[in-house]
């Protein structure tokens, strides 16, 4: 998952590898994130889960901060920035890894 940061940074500045996902209940998804730090407090989860009855949990398996941030216009000229998530096809995560990591083989 590659990590944009907006205002005032607003440059892609790293990637996160995700360990495993969880399909669980809020008292399922309130242990994980008390349990590994979820990085939202028990109010501001139960009215996010409000009315739901099956959420995901996202497991954190490492973060790889970026040699370079990259300005994403660079990549994409025509980019907005997602107001969640945006799908990167394989051929345009290649590209953003290579620009990040100049270092590194990325194939």
């Amino acid at each position: 998952m590659v990590v944009y940061s907006s205002a005032p940074v607003q440059k892609l500045v790293g990637v996160v590898f995700i360990g495993q996902i969880e399909e669980c209940d809020f008292d399922r998804l309130w242990a994980l994130a008390d349990t590994n730090g979820g990085g939202v407090t028990y109010d501001e989860l139960k009215l996010y889960a409000e009315g739901k009855k099956i959420m995901y949990g996202v497991m954190i398996d490492r973060v790889k901060v970026a040699e370079v941030q990259v300005d994403p216009e660079y990549l994409f000229p025509n980019f907005t920035p997602p107001q969640s998530f945006m799908y990167l096809k394989p051929e345009e995560y290649r590209r953003v890894m290579q620009a990040m990591f100049p270092s590194e083989d990325i194939t």
